[in-house]
């Protein structure tokens, strides 16, 4: 006989997980379970195998050594329709295919209830509804999805897996793209989901360490592939490994037994110019510049970055190779204090980056903050220029990219190519030969481009 009182089993179980994506190994030895009832966050930078965990917890990424369990079974010997019933997934990002309703992509996460053939009943219509309304998108149910924000399709992954009616919710990075009411709300949701019952579970990564403390149970931190720490926010969340995971200084506040972080404002350059070097200014955000920031300080160039939120993941990659930029408060506007200091850095830049970023109102600025220092500096748009699936702004970012492009700066695909143009004799006043205007998506390799101009 069961002991009522006794906790339910674990919903999701690792023993031992190895993972290796191209032959590196991206998970060690990973051994954790979470049981119902229970929210746990998982926290790490990024490449640190967030993601590769919530996949191979799935079973969508096959482990090399351990094993994983979901409801106290293999999870690779379940059938994917076993799994779907047991747990639900919102990926980071999804691009639809069609243009369907809102209604019917939701009705998508119904599949393991009605089967292939299988007609949607009284049962499945009623859980999409409250799917609908529970992301407040009833008003949107018959809207393509195609013709929806960043942050209003990430509502419609998380509605689907609410559909879904599975007991464990694995989720990446559930809050990107939505605004600070909505990401509050979200979390709202979930602790009330696992809250509701002893069978519900949520696992999910997430880069605010502040929605971490406040809802999770307990925290996971990732870093290299490897749990440094697992427990509540109050034994896990130290400003010794916040530095030694993330690479920042900030300061941890108690208080009632809730627990939150306040990032300190980053040290100058502890590195001068080397010989050769040319002073940089990269507008990135959101991950978008991390492999440039790295690349031009690992070649000694004298980076700069424009205005980043803070614990922004590329804020934090600024933090730690010590690249100075104005710093704006976490989902806050920027000000015009702010904007005037980005202003003083561009004036000081030969060069000017733009990163693959995507463009909302919070980030919008600095794009017009580049406008007038682009004639006569050498502006490089790397990997191509915002479209649609990245400007969230109603069109303006478009318009003040097409007017980037006109004053000059210039489309390129090929990083290396890139930082060898940096230090070639007259590139300060010369860019890498720019694309047509009128068809921004054709972006050519620059090294191609110099072939054809000999």
């Amino acid at each position: 006989m069961t002991d009522g009182n006794a906790p339910p089993s674990p919903r999701l179980e690792f023993r031992e997980v190895d993972v290796e994506l191209a032959g590196r190994a991206v998970l060690h030895r990973l051994s954790f379970s979470v049981a119902g009832g229970e929210m746990l966050a998982i926290v790490g930078p990024n490449g640190s195998g967030k993601t590769t965990l919530l996949r191979s917890a799935l079973g969508l990424q096959k482990t090399s050594h351990g094993e994983v369990r979901l409801f106290g079974k293999p999870v690779d010997r379940l059938d994917p329709r076993q799994r779907a019933l047991h747990a639900a997934w919102l990926p980071q990002s999804e691009a639809p295919a069609d243009n369907l309703s809102v209604r019917d992509y939701v009705s998508l996460g119904r599949y393991p209830h009605v089967g292939s053939f299988g007609a949607e009943n009284a049962e499945d219509g009623e859980a999409v509804e409250r799917a609908l309304e529970e992301a407040e998108l009833t008003p949107f149910s018959h809207r393509g999805v195609l013709h929806l924000s960043g942050g209003e399709r990430q509502r419609v992954l998380y509605a689907r897996a609410l559909a879904q009616g599975a007991p464990l919710l694995l989720l990446d990075e559930p809050t990107s793209h939505l605004d600070v009411s909505y990401q509050f709300r979200m979390m709202e949701q979930l602790h009330r989901f696992v809250r509701s019952s002893r069978q519900r579970a949520v696992i999910l990564s997430v880069h605010d360490l502040n929605l971490a403390c406040r809802y999770a149970d307990r925290i996971l931190w990732l870093a290299g592939g490897r749990c440094v720490a697992l427990g509540s926010p109050q034994e896990t969340i130290t400003e010794e490994r916040i530095y030694r995971v993330f690479g920042i200084d900030a300061g941890v506040h108690r208080e009632g037994g809730q627990v939150a972080v306040f990032p300190r404002r980053p040290p100058p350059a502890l590195l001068g110019p080397t010989p050769g070097s040319r002073r940089v200014h990269v507008i990135c955000g959101g991950g978008s510049g991390e492999e440039l920031l790295q690349g031009l300080v690992e070649r000694g160039h004298e980076v700069t970055a424009g205005t980043l939120h803070l614990l922004d993941s590329d804020q934090v990659t600024c933090e730690r190779l010590h690249i100075p930029g104005p710093l704006e408060s976490p989902f806050s506007a920027i000000t015009e204090g702010t904007r005037a200091a980005h202003r003083e850095i561009l004036a000081r830049s030969e060069v000017i980056v733009i990163a693959p970023l995507m463009v909302g109102p919070g980030n919008l600025a600095n794009l017009e903050d580049a406008l007038p220092f682009v004639t006569g500096r050498p502006t490089y748009f790397l990997r191509g220029v915002p479209g649609p699936d990245r400007d969230f702004t109603g069109g303006k970012a478009s318009e003040v990219c097409a007017e980037l492009r006109r004053k000059g700066a210039v489309v390129v695909r090929d990083l290396a190519a890139f930082y060898e143009d940096l230090v070639r004799p007259g590139a300060s006043s010369k860019p890498l030969d720019p694309e047509p205007l009128g068809d921004p998506e054709t972006q050519r390799d620059p090294g191609a481009m110099a072939e054809e101009a000999k």
